[in-house]
């Protein structure tokens, strides 16, 4: 089972567009529970948070420090960690079992690529994006992170050898 946390920077409308599509996990007994970590009181993120069960908590400073007071609060020891408006889609529950069911270590980390939008400029972006964690180990927000607990709890990430789901991460924040 998997945690997930999801850390918010801005007021970002989109999270329901996610909630909603992390109900199906639950359902399927993948996902236990959700945590949305907001950089600042947010009354649209505390009403869909509380209509979707999810805890909601404000704290301020940087992404990771988001993302690491939501790993003190949750109660598995697996996350799924989403931006806010990203929407993972394809047979994303079906690629986290399957990768979990391969027992990985403590130290393993998986992701849901980033999916463009239509056009060239767009799916140039795209590639930049999901080539980020061969080239430098760590991934950009618009991934979908699956990581243990206790590397979130620890603080920043080491650079890790990453696996890419066959699923996909879509993007519905407005103005992008």
């Amino acid at each position: 089972m998997f945690s997930v946390i999801l850390p918010a920077l801005t007021d970002e409308p989109a999270l329901i567009d996610t909630l909603a599509v992390l109900v199906e996990g639950v359902a399927e007994g993948i996902l236990r529970d959700c945590v949305v970590v907001s950089a600042k009181p947010s009354e649209l993120f505390e009403r869909c948070a509380d209509a979707a069960g999810c805890l909601m908590v404000v704290e301020s400073g940087p992404r990771e420090a988001l993302i690491r007071r939501g790993a003190g609060l949750v109660r598995c020891d697996w996350s799924l960690v989403i931006t806010p408006g990203m929407v993972p889609s394809g047979e994303w529950l079906t690629a986290l079992a399957d990768w979990m069911a391969e027992q990985p270590s403590a130290q393993a980390a998986a992701y849901i690529p980033y999916h463009a939008k239509r056009g060239f400029a767009a799916s140039v972006r795209a590639f930049t994006i999901n080539s980020q964690p061969r080239w430098t180990g760590r991934l950009h927000p618009l991934h979908g992170l699956v990581v243990s607990i206790a590397l979130l709890r620890a603080g920043a990430l080491p650079r890790l050898t990453m696996t890419a789901l066959d699923a996909r991460m879509v993007d519905r924040r407005v103005g992008t």
